[in-house]
């Protein structure tokens, strides 16, 4: 599906929180696909018409901060307890009582925290490229400092307000299609926290992408993206970076913070999360008393969907055929 196509779809909510704009197709159990940074509902193009043949209604929001969804500067507004609040929001407007939770990146703690936040609707979970882990006991600076000390960190980066918008709003379509490259399975393996100077910034360290498109996304569907970011910018999507500490407070809130609806996994051996939370999978295992796939794809990077377009919604499918919504 390409954008043209994909825009065809795309309708807004007014809740009370803002603007929720989301491509909805279908009829059938409610699916909510939620994309991470720095993408939007379109992210989820291969995965959509396919969930709408085997008999669902399909949801692709533009994540708070993304596309034709709402914005706002505050940066405390971007919690992950506000995100779910927006996806129940999402679904209430749409008439689904029972729902399914589906992430990739940021959007994979948005679905786990949606179980949580809402066991009675949420009926099912699964996750692209973001295992599920408790909160830590750590705040962002402590970890950032042992994990990454006199180095430069992305997360550290964007922080700050101002030179991390500044970076990338230069030439958005090619921040986006270095940033893309550089996460993917066809960069250098862990070329995104490859060891550099603190002070440096984030383009300026990563492998440059080919001259020609990526091998998992058109030229068409990079300036789409493009398109979104130039008139939207990164301040809001950046946002989700400025609440690691608030965001580990809400999640002690639920207790024992375990999933107990029917879970589900699927990322690459070439995900940038496994290096960064060394042992993520085997320590989510405990965590979801229902784990029902669990899929390591060979070759794939962190655009999961998108890289192994055919993989991902296969193993959607598989996972929604056993799930009573």
């Amino acid at each position: 599906m390409r954008w043209n196509e994909y825009s065809t779809y795309i309708r807004q909510f007014p809740t009370p929180n803002g603007i929720i704009s989301a491509a909805v197709a279908g009829k059938g159990p409610l699916v909510i696909l939620m994309h991470g940074w720095p993408e939007l509902g379109f992210s989820y193009r291969h995965q959509i018409k396919p969930l709408v043949e085997a008999g669902f209604q399909v949801a692709a929001p533009d994540m708070r901060g993304y596309g034709g969804s709402a914005k706002p500067f505050d940066p405390a507004r971007y919690t992950i307890d506000a995100h779910a609040d927006d996806m129940a929001a999402l679904a209430n407007a749409l008439g689904a009582k029972r729902w399914v939770s589906v992430g990739h990146d940021w959007g994979s703690p948005v679905a786990w925290r949606c179980a949580l936040r809402f066991p009675d609707q949420v009926a099912a979970v699964f996750s692209f490229s973001v295992p599920h882990r408790l909160a830590a006991d750590i705040s962002a600076h402590e970890w950032f400092d042992t994990a990454y000390a006199n180095r430069f960190y992305y997360m550290r980066y964007f922080e700050t307000i101002g030179p991390s918008e500044m970076e990338l709003e230069r030439d958005p379509r090619d921040s986006l299609k270095r940033i893309f490259f550089s996460l993917s399975g066809d960069a250098p393996l862990f070329d995104w926290t490859r060891e550099r100077a603190m002070d440096d910034t984030l383009l300026n360290g990563l492998t440059p992408p080919p001259d020609a498109p990526l091998r998992f996304m058109p030229d068409a569907d990079l300036d789409a993206y493009a398109n979104a970011f130039s008139v939207g910018g990164f301040h809001g999507p950046l946002n989700w970076y400025r609440n690691w500490d608030r965001n580990e407070e809400q999640a002690r809130a639920y207790g024992d913070q375990h999933i107990r609806q029917p879970a589900g996994i699927m990322l690459g051996d070439r995900e940038i999360v496994l290096s960064m939370f060394p042992g993520c999978i085997e320590a989510q295992r405990p965590l979801c008393h229902d784990l029902r796939i669990e899929r390591v794809v060979s070759g794939a990077g962190h655009w999961i969907q998108q890289e192994r377009p055919a993989d991902a919604t296969e193993a959607l499918l598989e996972f929604l055929a056993d799930v009573n919504v």
